[in-house]
């Protein structure tokens, strides 16, 4: 194994990925707007380095989501793992968000409905079935039913993630999880009427 190469390619890796992060948090340049030409000349690369590691700017977005994605859902199944109770699961995840707001504030100005959210959502349902958990444990009568579920606390969370970041963050980590818990009871209220 060539330690030496492998180490070129993370530090080529990471000096792509951080040339385009401040083009997008900073500068804030939408992902269609940024060249593989400006790349290169930022991290001193040529096009044929970037070429190696990508197949395009938006490749390399996808391939940051998928990682971004990998370390959520990787704090959320740590907590799950220690036996933590579900508020502290989902303020971890919270707390992430927050670590990583500029990437976050950014990627879901993106008009991207889920993006990240999605993938770390596919992979509990993957873990959750993977255990035998099916669509009755969490309160749905069919698999269709709980992919209707599914969808709404996807695009709830999106929003409501959404909506703390552009707020600055202001609430604990841990009084989302106590927001998303009281939904139920407003929801009910919102359709009894």
């Amino acid at each position: 194994m060539n330690v030496k190469n492998n180490r070129l390619n993370r530090e080529t890796d990471e000096k792509i990925i951080r040339a385009v992060y401040a083009m997008m948090t900073q500068e804030h340049r939408p992902i269609g707007k940024i060249t593989v030409r400006e790349i290169c000349e930022q991290t001193g690369i040529h096009r044929s380095t970037f070429y190696a590691h990508y197949r395009d700017v938006f490749d390399l977005v996808e391939k940051v989501e998928r990682g971004m994605s990998r370390q959520l859902t990787e704090t959320f199944f740590r907590k799950l793992d220690e036996k933590a109770p579900a508020r502290d699961c989902f303020a971890e995840i919270f707390a992430f968000i927050r670590e990583h707001r500029e990437f976050y504030l950014y990627y879901l100005a993106e008009s991207r409905q889920y993006g990240i959210l999605q993938l770390a959502w596919e992979t509990v349902r993957d873990r959750a079935a993977a255990v035998g958990a099916g669509p009755q444990k969490f309160g749905a009568q069919t698999a269709e039913e709980m992919e209707y579920h599914g969808v709404f606390f996807l695009v709830g969370m999106t929003a409501l993630v959404r909506m703390w970041l552009q707020k600055g963050c202001r609430e604990e980590p841990a009084a989302l999880y106590d927001l998303i818990r009281r939904q139920g009871a407003v929801q009910e209220a919102m359709t009894s009427w």
